[in-house]
């Protein structure tokens, strides 16, 4: 498996950032169930991880390479791929610049049905975020335990109901004194406007029943169901941790290339 990792000057984010970039490759010790050019999977992290996360607590080299996948791993610190009022634009370097470059240095397919973006945790928000913001981009979206009901994650935080985790100061610097999100950075208000959209992006949402997002994952999924957009959910036994996420991450790779999921036991 090629995997290689690289320093950039990003123009979004005005400052040099890092990616990590898997390609499949040929050898012995994995079969592959794909053929051909291989399809492209931008894989977002969470809040306390990095570029690497995936690579640490996941086996997603060895699904790369079983799904005949490029994999793209970028780096948004704590940012909620989101763009900070005057400051860092973590969104538009996600959904517009990191793909063009991408694209130019590896020579990627410009394929939108080949084309998907998913995460864990903050990276589910993200990209859902992303994927249903460009449509045009990517043809399927995937979240793991994603942070989808957005609005009351952050008056959660701004309360101080997670100052473990993440201080309110964080929600302000993100969306301004009042630490309101705006329209376009919830998910509940995009996966609505995409509803009636016959291009919208295949999407499919999971999250474990012992997660502590897992109410917040059903005011996303009864959203879903009600406005019509027609997606895909799965739960079952698990918490908000790499256990978890690493059996999902395999069911959601098939979704997203049409594989049939009857016979793929995620639990």
């Amino acid at each position: 498996m090629g995997v290689f990792s690289g320093d950039f000057y990003s123009r979004k984010l005005k400052m040099t950032t890092r990616v990590n970039v898997i390609f499949p490759e040929e050898s012995n010790d994995v079969t592959p169930v794909v053929n051909g050019e291989p399809a492209v999977l931008y894989l977002l992290h969470g809040l306390s991880g990095n570029a690497d996360e995936w690579l640490r607590f996941s086996k997603i080299e060895y699904y790369a390479k079983k799904y005949n996948l490029i994999v793209i791993f970028p780096e948004v610190q704590r940012s909620f791929y989101n763009n900070y009022p005057g400051g860092f634009r973590y969104f538009d370097y996600v959904a517009d610049e990191l793909p063009a470059i991408c694209g130019k240095w590896f020579n990627l397919t410009e394929d939108r049905n080949r084309t998907f973006i998913a995460g864990e945790s903050m990276g589910g928000y993200g990209a859902v975020r992303v994927g249903l913001s460009r449509p045009d981009r990517f043809s399927a979206v995937g979240s793991l335990s994603g942070v989808l009901d957005y609005v009351s994650f952050t008056g959660m935080v701004l309360d101080g109901g997670w100052s473990d985790d993440m201080l309110p100061s964080e929600i302000t610097a993100l969306h301004g004194e009042t630490g309101t999100p705006e329209r376009e950075q919830d998910p509940l208000f995009l996966v609505r406007r995409m509803a009636s959209d016959p291009d919208r992006p295949r999407l499919i949402q999971t999250c474990g029943t012992e997660d502590f997002l897992y109410e917040n994952n059903q005011r996303f999924r009864m959203t879903a169901e009600e406005s019509g957009y027609g997606h895909t959910y799965i739960e079952g036994p698990g918490d908000h941790a790499w256990p978890y996420w690493d059996k999902a991450i395999q069911y959601v790779i098939r979704f997203f290339l049409g594989l049939d999921l009857s016979d793929f036991e995620l639990f």
